[in-house]
């Protein structure tokens, strides 16, 4: 199943969600460099260039997930497929970013994010390998995961 918000849709919800949570967030939501502590198991950064610099030394592809904290679908997200240990062991294979679209609205554009949440796949250079948009059950995410190693194994041929 796929669920969503379009982008174009949310300037009412981002202004009330700001100012629902602007007292909540304060101390609980983590800084830009440390979303891991907030969103875990899987080990996520918030820095995309940072994230190439591991992908370019480990030899891994780059697993970019754009959300926000308003994004019903985003959190469930967050909460079920992030959470499935199968898909914990598979992030492994990649160097996960979790991008705020709220706090990194240019990163937002430059990947053609229109619907949240978005993962997109890259290589160490950045070149998109493949874009998803919508909730992913733990199923579906690792189906999208296989397909993408498939694409990165085909590759280095």
């Amino acid at each position: 199943m796929r669920l969503g918000i379009g982008l174009r849709q949310t300037a009412a919800i981002i202004g009330l969600a700001a100012l629902l949570t602007i007292g909540t967030r304060a101390g609980c939501v983590p800084g830009e460099d440390s979303p891991a502590k907030t969103y875990g198991p899987i080990p996520w950064t918030a820095s995309v260039p940072n994230a190439r610099k591991v992908a370019k030394q480990q030899k891994k592809p780059i697993l970019i997930d754009f959300y926000a904290e308003w994004c019903g679908p985003c959190k469930e997200m967050l909460r079920t497929t992030y959470k499935d240990s199968k898909v914990v062991a598979r992030a492994k294979q990649f160097v996960p970013v979790l991008v705020n679209v709220d706090k990194q609205p240019e990163l937002a554009k430059k990947y053609g994010v229109q619907l949240l949440p978005t993962v997109v796949f890259t290589d160490a250079k950045g070149a998109v390998l493949r874009k998803q948009e919508g909730y992913d059950s733990a199923d579906d995410f690792l189906a999208l995961t296989d397909g993408v190693l498939k694409q990165v194994v085909a590759a280095k041929k």
